[in-house]
C-alpha cells in the first residue's frame, strides 16, 4: 500500500465521487451505448480498485483511472466487432432513410461521427480538459500523435459542418 493513503478503500471512495462524471463521459463517448458505457465504467472501477497499489502518486489518480477506463471500453469495442445486432443494422438503415443532408447535425453527433482515435481524443481534450500529454499517457500515444490527431479531428468537423 502506497503511503499516501491510510484507509485504502476510503480514500478511492472519495477519489472516484471526484472523476466519475469524467470517467462515464470518457465510456459514453467511445462506446455511444449507456448499457456499454456503464459495463466499461464498472469495470474500470473494479480493476482501479484491485490495481490501486500500482498507482505511484496520488496526483495522477484522475489519468490513471482514465486510461483504465479508456482501456475498458476498448475491451467492449473489441468485443462488439465480433457480433453485430441485427436490431443495429435496422436502425442504421432507417436511420439512413429519413435523415437528409440538409438536417441539421449537432456537435455530439458530429464527434460521434469521427473515427475512435479521434473521437478519443477531442473527448479528452475538450470536454474533460486535458492536455496533449495527459491524452498521450492515457491512450499510450506520443504527445505528438495526440496534438496530430486533434488537429485532423478539428479538419474533419469543420468539413462535416460545412456539408450541412
Amino acid at each position: 500500500m502506497n503511503a499516501f493513503y491510510k484507509d485504502k478503500k476510503k480514500w478511492y471512495t472519495e477519489q472516484i465521487l471526484n472523476c466519475t462524471q469524467s470517467l462515464y463521459r470518457l465510456a459514453f463517448g467511445l462506446l455511444h451505448n449507456e448499457e456499454d458505457a456503464s459495463d466499461a465504467l464498472q469495470e474500470a472501477l473494479c480493476t482501479g480498485y484491485e490495481k490501486l497499489d500500482t498507482l505511484r502518486e496520488a496526483s495522477r489518480f484522475r489519468p490513471w483511472m482514465m486510461k483504465i477506463t479508456a482501456n475498458a471500453a476498448y475491451d467492449i469495442l473489441r468485443q462488439r466487432h465480433t457480433l453485430v445486432s441485427l436490431d443495429e443494422v435496422e436502425e442504421m438503415a432507417q436511420r439512413e432513410d429519413t435523415v437528409s443532408r440538409t438536417d441539421c447535425i449537432s456537435l455530439k453527433e458530429a464527434v460521434d461521427s469521427l473515427p475512435s482515435e479521434y473521437q478519443t481524443v477531442v473527448i479528452l481534450f475538450y470536454y474533460e480538459d486535458m492536455t496533449a500529454r495527459q491524452i498521450s499517457e492515457i491512450i499510450g500515444v506520443s504527445e505528438g500523435l495526440v496534438r496530430t490527431r486533434l488537429s485532423r479531428a478539428r479538419q474533419m468537423l469543420r468539413k462535416i459542418w460545412k456539408e450541412q
